[in-house]
């Protein structure tokens, strides 16, 4: 009876143990397999990061070599122009081509760090800085003017120059399109006769005052809007006549430049719609001459109409 309690207690010890040392290797196996998953994700991690890394290493590689090449080719678009600015082309040409050749190995291997970038950049600005500030120089001192050239050998001055002039050019076209042409235009004496009437009249001593009328066209490529008229009424004397405390004044001729008087001015409300407009000029005891008047209207500066008449 004794032996089977002994051999039962044995038993069950032989148990415990083989179910202690499965519990065991479970734990031994899942701490194995965690320890695995931590490392692949570190290694992981630090691939990424060297990818990262290669990225940005190629466009720094990219950016630095973009501008060696665009160093190089303004360098060659100077070329030519004078015996001394090509020395000192030579001598920054070659500058250039040393700092490339230390930054070709850097390109080979596809890394480069940030400081190295950085140091690189700044020297090759202070090398085209340093020449620009030479060719000032040397157009101050020589009385010269130097130009960039691109690769075709074009002036680049003169296309900026030639672009500048086309874009004042259509500018110019699109005022003139927006211009109203002054139409069946009228210039006679007045005076009056009663209350708020007036008697036209082509007797110089009878006109207390000169009207000028005129009509406007229908025009769709003008705005609406406020339109000023600026009226220049030259005498038989060739003069213009002009009194400041009448409104005469001075406006610049658009086509030339040139500054002129004017003698009188109104200014309207335009609808895009043909219009009929009236100007005077004088005052009390206001004295007129005999003989042929012109006429000339302007807007914007530009003549929109012509006309003479003539006081008997």
């Amino acid at each position: 009876m004794s032996d089977q309690i002994n051999n039962n207690q044995a038993s069950g010890k032989k148990t415990d143990n083989r179910t202690m040392m499965l519990i065991i290797i479970i734990v031994l196996l899942v701490a194995g397999n965690i320890y695995l998953y931590w490392k692949l994700n570190q290694k992981q991690d630090v691939v990424e990061v060297m990818v990262q890394q290669q990225n940005m290493d190629s466009v720094k590689i990219a950016d630095l070599d973009l501008k060696y090449n665009s160093a190089m080719i303004d360098i060659e678009g100077l070329r030519g122009q004078n015996s001394s600015l090509d020395s000192i082309l030579n001598i920054k040409e070659n500058e250039i081509k040393t700092m490339k050749a230390a930054f070709d190995a850097a390109k080979k291997s596809g890394k480069l760090k940030d400081q190295e970038y950085l140091a690189k950049l700044n020297d090759l600005q202070k090398l085209i800085s340093d020449l620009k500030g030479q060719i000032t120089q040397l157009e101050a001192e020589k009385n010269i003017l130097i130009t960039q050239k691109d690769s075709l050998g074009n002036d680049l001055n003169q296309q900026v120059i030639a672009n500048t002039k086309l874009k004042s050019e259509n500018t110019v076209l699109s005022v003139k399109a927006g211009l109203l042409k002054a139409m069946n235009i009228v210039g006679t004496g007045v005076r009056g006769k009663g209350k708020g009437k007036e008697v036209a009249t082509d007797n110089a001593k009878k006109s207390e005052r000169l009207k000028i009328c005129f009509d406007v066209d229908e025009n769709k490529n003008a705005d609406q809007g406020s339109k000023t008229f600026l009226l220049r009424l030259i005498g038989p004397n060739g003069a213009v006549i002009n009194v400041q405390s009448l409104g005469s004044g001075k406006f610049e001729l658009a086509d030339v430049g040139e500054e002129t008087i004017y003698t009188t001015k109104q200014t309207i409300t335009y609808n895009q719609k043909p219009q009929n407009i009236c100007m005077y000029w004088g005052a009390n005891g206001t004295t007129f001459e005999k003989g042929k008047y012109m006429i000339e209207l302007y807007q914007d500066g530009y003549p929109i109409g012509k006309k003479d008449f003539t006081l008997k």
